[in-house]
């Protein structure tokens, strides 16, 4: 199970990517947040073999924090990305049904928070 979350999570961020140049950014937005939550359950997985089932990003952070003992370091993240955390829970409601309105810069900031995740879950 675990592995499979991980494979989709890598397969809605190369989608991102491809989506990114196109500069569809609502569905980039969209598929950026799937993988997010997608690389944050594979994370609980590995060392729960469960996760919380929930789409808040927000919660599992939080969870993800308090199990891996990395607290400090979803905080900073927390700091670092608030709005770009925000943007992405927007983006995982409106995108689906109705065109959210995202920058190139405002996604540009959401590959890095995806990136800066990854590190922090030793992805």
């Amino acid at each position: 199970m675990s592995e499979v979350l991980k494979e989709r999570a890598e397969r809605f961020l190369e989608n991102a990517k491809d989506l990114f140049k196109k500069e569809y950014y609502d569905l980039c937005a969209f598929n950026l947040e799937q993988s997010a939550q997608l690389f944050l359950k594979y994370a609980l997985w590995k060392i729960l073999g469960d996760f919380e089932k929930t789409h808040s990003l927000h919660r599992l952070l939080r969870n993800y924090g308090k199990i891996s003992k990395k607290e400090k370091e979803i905080k900073l993240l927390f700091k670092k990305y608030e709005e770009v955390i925000n943007d992405l829970e927007i983006a995982y409601i409106e995108a689906r049904y109705i065109p959210a309105i995202f920058t190139k810069r405002q996604i540009e900031k959401m590959f890095q928070f995806l990136e800066d995740l990854k590190k922090i879950l030793n992805i």
